[in-house]
């Protein structure tokens, strides 16, 4: 690209010292064909400039400014020479449209050929070096003078101006920047840190609210993200200052981990081809390591009396010297990281040298302490940005699998992960069973069930302790194991992060496991947010159990345990709309105990309720996994058959009579038995409202009581019968 600028400017150049002073000259039969020429091409040149208006210059290059300055040059020139009064308007809007279309760096050299440009035309006016331009005389010096300066200056003096007016332009275009919402990238099932924050995409973004939301919570996270570079940047300079001072072999800025019991290698400047620089160091391992604990630092020049390798090289180097100096944070006297340098010369640092070490951990000091600030105020304000949402989102569940779905979804989008799972406690068998994967499952399955108490499971812990972890490291963990069996290394996560869903009790209901390949994902910041949100689902949770007891109580009979009369009416509506809506046959079973005020009179309400919790069950054992029964009042039950004809519905209707008839009821040392009779009505042959159907099935069933009870009677037959007069028996 360098190259094909400069073959582009060279013959601008040319146009601009030589073919300039030329043109003035040209033949008289070749000058307008010339200067129509020019014209049409400094026309053309402006328009190709100028086509890409979404640019920040629409002029990018300093070939492209150097080629739009060499046409309006040649212009000027043919059109007057160098004369003031005919040029100086054309030199002004020369630089205006060089000056406002160009890179402000341009203009400066838009300046400088222009005075190169006078200064040739001047040259050539004096001695004629160009052919066919012979020297002449100048008669009045000072007005020709004036006449090709003023321009020049006139244009210099705009360019200036230009200059400092664009000088503070980029301030304001980064004010309106601020004001423009930033596009969210797309949404995927695996969001890394950076994307976790943002848990909308633009297209999902409905109302104000959430835009403005949906903004501010991106630009959180840049400025977060800018804040980190910054402390990287802070570090990457600091260190490079100090091998330049020390002359070092290698020179390394150590940043402390979140969880704070680690050294991340964060900046390196070296001559080793063997530097790790993946190097993780725990505190009080090592040469580095200890020095975590030496307030005055470490120096020595003779490294080789220290037992063990340097860890953040892959192989032996010959380091003879090192000095390592503490970067703390001076308001809580925390360790922030380390200073180090190395040299393979004996004796290769001094107490000079320590003195000064001790001056660039100040300085590092104070800037990572204000780069972390802000980074800090900026995750917290992200975080409870996060925490309002999805507080918001499960406060508006009223149901059990509304608020897991809201969690899965808030968790996914909050946190890095390559797996989510959820344990459920199996009361039935005391353990623990995976009951929902999401993500890479690895060799984990859906059922699998495990002994939380086994003291080596990190999942069975959470069940215990009811508490809360973070595991760092876990693939070269031996102590414990992610369940109750041991798995191959390469198939254990790296980072873990799990929580437990607690009940109203405060029992442990189920347990939430986060899971990453990668390390250094999960730190006590995200434990904490983990365990808030977490806190919020068991009061949702709590609210949902709420609600739907309440719900069951209100459409379920308490006796049978089936829907009640309320739930029948909304059942039957919501069927007969669909069956409407899609033109498919519903029937309607409506039936009644035979002699049922018999029983209670004779054996005693207990045992009539036992007769209506029998009928009830065998009622749900003989249909459809797609019917309804509910209590419609009394002994009285109903079937709701959906997409059953009225072929359908004899099949089903006399396998529920006989299910009845078959029941054996034990009272004292007598078995009883009931059978019922029942009346059916199907849409939309016997009625197409459902009352109608309603209706219709009751006369039917008054049929099978006349008819001599414990049978089943069908409108479309008892229509056509006198009233009070059942068909025959099927």
């Amino acid at each position: 690209m360098a190259i094909l600028n400069a073959l582009q400017i060279v013959p601008a150049l040319l146009l601009v010292l030589v073919g300039a002073p030329m043109l003035p000259v040209l033949p008289a039969e070749h000058y307008e064909a010339t200067l129509m020429g020019v014209l049409v091409a400094e026309a053309l040149l402006l328009l190709f400039l100028t086509r890409a208006a979404d640019t920040q210059y629409r002029i990018a290059s300093f070939a492209q400014a150097v080629w739009l300055f060499a046409f309006a040059w040649a212009s000027i020139h043919m059109l007057g020479g160098i004369q003031f009064r005919m040029n100086l308007t054309i030199a002004f809007a020369t630089a205006a449209l060089i000056g406002t279309q160009a890179h402000p760096v341009h203009s400066v050299y838009i300046i400088l050929l222009t005075i190169a440009g006078a200064i040739s035309v001047v040259t050539n006016r004096l001695y004629g070096f160009l052919p066919g331009t012979p020297p002449s005389t100048i008669q009045n010096i000072p007005e020709f003078v004036f006449s090709v300066f003023f321009p020049v200056v006139s244009v210099t003096l705009f360019q200036i101006v230009l200059l400092g007016f664009k000088r503070g332009k980029p301030v304001v275009r980064q004010a309106q920047a601020a004001e423009v919402p930033v596009q969210a990238p797309p949404s995927n099932d695996r969001p890394t840190p950076k994307e976790s924050v943002i848990m909308t995409a633009e297209h999902e973004i409905a109302d104000p609210n959430q835009t403005s939301q949906h903004f501010n919570r991106v630009y959180l996270a840049n400025q977060g993200d800018q804040a980190l570079k910054d402390m990287k940047d802070i570090l990457n300079t600091v260190v490079y200052f100090m091998s330049r001072n020390f002359k070092a072999y290698t020179s390394l800025g150590f940043l402390v981990s979140e969880l704070g019991d680690k050294l991340t290698l964060n900046a390196v400047v070296t001559k080793s081809r063997n530097l790790n620089y993946e190097c993780v160091i725990e505190f009080g391992k090592g040469v580095i390591g200890s020095a975590v604990n030496k307030p005055a630092g470490f120096i020595t020049g003779n490294l080789r009396s220290y037992t063990g390798d340097l860890e953040y090289y892959s192989q032996p180097e010959n380091i003879n010297s090192m000095m390592i100096m503490r970067v703390m944070d001076n308001q809580s006297k925390r360790i922030q990281g380390l200073l180090v340098v190395d040299s393979e010369n004996m004796r290769a640092f001094t107490d000079e040298h320590k003195e000064l070490m001790y001056r660039f951990t100040q300085i590092a000091s104070a800037m990572i302490t204000s780069a972390k600030l802000t980074y800090q105020m900026n995750k917290v304000a992200i975080q409870a940005d996060l925490q309002y949402e999805i507080a918001k989102k499960l406060s508006e569940s009223l149901k059990v699998e509304e608020v897991i779905d809201v969690l899965t979804q808030s968790l996914m989008r909050t946190f890095e992960h390559d797996r989510l799972i959820i344990v459920a406690y199996n009361s039935a068998t005391a353990k623990g069973a995976v009951w929902r994967i999401i993500g890479d499952p690895g060799n984990i399955t859906e059922g699998m069930e495990f002994d939380i108490h086994d003291n080596r499971s990190l999942y069975g812990s959470v069940f215990r302790n009811r508490r809360s972890v973070v595991s760092q490291g876990f693939r070269v963990e031996q102590r414990f194991v992610r369940f109750d069996r041991e798995e191959p290394a390469e198939m254990k996560p790296q980072d873990i992060l799990i929580a437990p869903i607690h009940d109203d009790r405060q029992a442990v209901w189920a347990v939430v496991g986060l899971e990453s390949n990668r390390g250094g994902v999960y730190s006590q910041s995200e434990l904490q947010l983990l365990k808030t949100i977490m806190a919020n689902v068991t009061t949702a949770l709590t609210k949902a159990r709420m609600y739907t007891e309440m719900e069951k109580l209100a459409t379920i009979d308490g006796l049978t345990q089936i829907a009640n009369h309320r739930k029948f009416q909304d059942i039957m509506t919501m069927e007969l709309e669909r069956s409407q809506r899609y033109n498919t046959p519903m029937t309607l079973l409506l039936m009644d105990i035979d002699h049922f005020k018999k029983f209670n009179d004779t054996y005693g309400h207990p045992v009539g309720d036992l007769v209506l919790q029998m009928v009830a069950k065998a009622l749900q054992g003989s249909i459809r996994n797609t019917d309804y029964c509910a209590r419609y009042g009394g002994e009285e039950f109903v079937v709701v058959l959906i997409q059953a004809d009225e072929a359908q519905s004899r099949i089903l209707a006399e396998r529920i009579r006989k299910a009845v008839e078959s029941l054996q009821i034990q009272n004292d040392d007598k078995i009883l038995r009931v059978t019922v009779s029942i009346g059916s009505a199907t849409f939309p042959f016997d009625g197409s409202t459902k009352q109608e159907l309603i209706d219709n099935s009751d006369k039917s069933m008054y049929a099978s009581k006349q008819g001599g009870r414990n049978r089943v009677s069908f409108f479309s037959e008892v229509k056509h019968t006198p009233a009070g007069i059942a068909p025959a028996p099927h």
